[in-house]
């Protein structure tokens, strides 16, 4: 799964991209920039998948990409 779908995921589930930046470390726009599927840090990326397998309880490289 790619991170703007992670993303997607966690709105659809009530999360904001404030909520999510603030939960991972990172300002809002940068959660904006991941959304859209622009560059952003790898520890980013890696920080979005934690949350999104937390809140899932799914492993991101478990689903079909």
């Amino acid at each position: 799964m790619k991170i703007p779908e992670m993303i997607e995921e966690l709105v659809s589930r009530g999360w904001t991209q404030r909520a999510i930046a603030k939960q991972i470390g990172v300002s809002q726009p940068t959660v904006h920039r991941a959304s859209t599927g622009g560059a952003i840090f790898y520890d980013t990326g890696k920080a979005i998948e934690r949350l999104y397998e937390q809140v899932t309880n799914h492993k991101a490289s478990d689903e079909a990409a």
